[in-house]
């Protein structure tokens, strides 16, 4: 009767291979296996071979099992391996003893070690391949017969706050410049052209804005300041007075008797 088999600790695109009771210290050992994680497996075994530490060779033999582990038995693409876990472990130590002076003797202690290396097949995103379109404008041909006929006066303006107070400005405006037409072409153009300006109302060619009342209080305020400014200003004539006339003296009696 067989033993039931143990479910793959591994994920589907991975592959290991396990190094074992190897002659050298956990730490050397970590030195040599912090060079290759994280890093695609061709270039690995490029570092591995080109190493000055002793161990590097075995770790090269151990990584290229790992990757035929995952090309024969797993069926994963070889380019694309990446070197995921580089585990280093503590393994036996064989202790030895050494002559010193005056008949003594000194522990040596002979370091093993253990080594896992897990290849990981690199997974492309999906997103990789999908290139963002971006919309291209284009101009918009129109014809040059009728470009100026069929464009609309009213999209060159852009349409700005107050536009409802600027349109009754430009009636207003509109208006008036019709009665000063009609003024002139009538027979007393004359007589209308000096008080022109006397029967012009000042609001018309104000623009007509927030505030209006405001400042039209304002202005009157204004007006009355300088009218009072202008009485204040001029000099103060005393009222006309009748010259004085000297009474009238009656003639003496002893003279006026004749």
């Amino acid at each position: 009767m067989s033993k039931p088999k143990h479910a793959r600790a591994l994920e589907l695109h991975e592959a290991q291979a396990i190094l074992s009771n190897v002659r050298t210290s956990p730490r050397k050992l970590n030195l040599v296996a912090a060079m290759i994680r994280n890093m695609p497996a061709q270039r690995a075994i490029a570092t591995l071979t080109f190493s000055k530490r002793r161990i590097a060779h075995q770790v090269r033999k151990t990584l290229e099992s790992a990757i035929a582990n995952a090309e024969n038995n797993h069926q994963l693409d070889v380019d694309r391996l990446v070197v995921t876990r580089a585990e280093v472990g503590r393994s036996i130590v064989m202790r030895r003893f050494h002559a010193r002076g005056r008949g003594r003797s000194a522990q040596i202690e002979k370091w093993f070690s253990h080594m896992k290396i897990v290849v990981a097949e690199q997974q492309e995103d999906a997103d990789d391949d999908v290139i963002e379109a971006t919309p291209v404008r284009t101009a918009r041909t129109v014809s040059p017969a009728t470009d100026h006929a069929t464009t609309d006066t009213t999209l060159s303006v852009p349409e700005t706050e107050g536009t409802a107070a600027e349109a009754a400005e430009q009636s207003m405006s509109a208006d008036a410049a019709s009665h000063a037409t009609a003024g002139e072409h009538s027979p007393g153009a004359g007589q209308g052209a000096m008080t022109d300006h006397a029967h012009t109302e000042p609001t018309l060619a104000v623009p007509e804005t927030e505030g209006t009342e405001a400042e039209a209080a304002e202005q009157a305020m204004s007006a009355d300041a300088a009218k009072a400014a202008d009485d204040a200003a001029a000099p103060e004539t005393p009222p006309e007075t009748p010259p004085e006339t000297p009474p009238e003296t009656p003639p003496e009696s002893g003279q006026g008797a004749t």
